[in-house]
């Protein structure tokens, strides 16, 4: 049965039941020279990174709070699985982490991940950006699975039955449970059998060359955080006036400065209802430390006071701007417009776009076709905001025009 063991190599910890189902018979993972590592010491984390520089391949995966437990997007944990043993890197004890982001970033070895979207960003805040990624999750979606989620996938393609019962633990806190490494461990060891065998699929039908330029888009994209111009939801940007956009959005930020002063999300600061309440009725400040559903730590007369001379300068500025109390009223020119361009993009989506979409369903799959041609792909092509020549990865680019050179349909307009 499986061992978890810390990197001093001083406490075990055990579990049951890890494992899959194979004609019933539930085996262990690991054999007993692959005891999964908890690394907490930076001795034993250099030794980690000294194995992992001189392999063709690992796994990896990270446990994260992303504004759930706490402010910001915190890293909490690393699973990484090499072909002899699964180690659980605990970063909140390793003074420097740089030693890893170097072997991520080298090109000499393959990173296995299953959507790494949320892994890469978070590791693009730390400085790294890791190269040469294998990511199982986009090799699901070209052989056009259903479901693409690390358990259904595994379950699926290699019979193996994962839980996920604790993807919403609070991972921030220290000891972390047996439960919760075993999660942990879970989401990485089995990735290097199912790289495998999705590898072999996708060279079977003819679709490795596809899935090498999807990885290359992965590793070239953008994973830096947007610049956020308004903390207002596009919902609030419709219903408010464009003086209550500015005052909302300037309430908004005092309660992002108080978030990140106290280490909290959002939501366990003060809630949008009392933002609301606080913007149309001022006075509601005069029972601040009455009100429910504010943080202790910022129920105090210190705060209140500080939001009203938000609140007040936010008035004070918008008056200055000039801006309208009225919420603005389109004109017949722009709704007209509006309805000429619904209904070019209507009569484009249903007698050029659609056609090709259920041809690329018929000859690709139809959980592969909206990889090629998404919604979204064929409303930016409609809208002029991209040229077909320019979307990424090329494959995408091919397969449309061979459905639209078979189809007879005219796409010339959109190249």
């Amino acid at each position: 049965m499986p061992v978890f063991k810390s990197g001093n190599f001083g406490i075990f910890f055990l579990f049951f039941g890890w494992g899959c189902r194979q004609n019933d018979v539930v085996f262990a993972i690991f054999d007993a020279m692959s005891i999964p590592l908890i690394i907490q010491t930076q001795e034993a984390f250099e030794k980690v990174v000294e194995h992992l520089s001189g392999l063709e391949a690992f796994a990896i995966d990270t446990e994260f709070d992303h504004n759930h437990y706490a402010y910001g997007f915190t890293l909490c944990l690393i699973q990484i699985a090499t072909p002899d043993t699964c180690y659980l890197i605990d970063p909140f004890a390793i003074a420097d982490l740089t030693p890893l982001w170097r072997v991520l970033e080298s090109e000499t070895s393959e990173k296995i991940f299953h959507d790494c979207g949320e892994d890469l960003r978070l590791l693009h805040l730390h400085g790294c950006s890791p190269r040469n990624i294998f990511d199982t999750s986009v090799a699901a979606k070209m052989l056009s699975l259903e479901k693409i989620g690390l358990s259904s996938v595994l379950f699926e393609l290699l019979g193996v039955e994962s839980s996920k019962t604790k993807q919403q633990s609070n991972w921030l806190k220290r000891p972390l449970l047996p439960m919760q490494l075993e999660y942990a461990a879970n989401d990485v060891i089995h990735l290097p059998a199912l790289r495998k065998l999705t590898a072999e699929r996708l060279q079977a039908q003819n679709r490795w060359e596809w899935f090498e330029q999807m990885m290359r888009v992965v590793e070239q994209k953008d994973y830096s955080p947007k610049s956020k111009e308004t903390f207002l939801s596009p919902k609030e940007q419709r219903d408010f006036t464009p003086f209550q956009q500015y005052i909302l959005n300037e309430l908004y930020r005092f309660r992002d400065e108080q978030a990140k002063r106290i280490n909290k999300p959002h939501y366990q600061v003060f809630s949008e209802k009392i933002v609301y309440q606080v913007m149309e009725h001022p006075v509601v400040l005069n029972d601040w430390m009455n009100l429910k559903g504010i943080h202790y730590r910022i129920q105090n007369e210190s705060v209140a006071e500080q939001f009203r001379g938000v609140l007040e300068q936010a008035e004070a500025a918008a008056k200055a701007q000039l801006l309208s109390t009225q919420k603005r009223v389109p004109t017949g020119q722009e709704i007209a417009e509006w309805q000429r361009k619904s209904t070019r993009y209507n009569r484009l989506r249903e007698h050029v776009f659609l056609p090709i979409k259920r041809w690329i369903e018929e000859c690709y799959g139809a959980h592969f076709a909206p990889y090629v041609l998404s919604n979204e792909t064929i409303g930016i092509l409609i809208g002029g905001e991209m040229k077909l020549s320019e979307i990424n990865p090329a494959f995408q680019q091919s397969i449309i025009r061979e459905a639209a050179q078979t189809l007879n349909i005219d796409i010339s307009a959109f190249e």
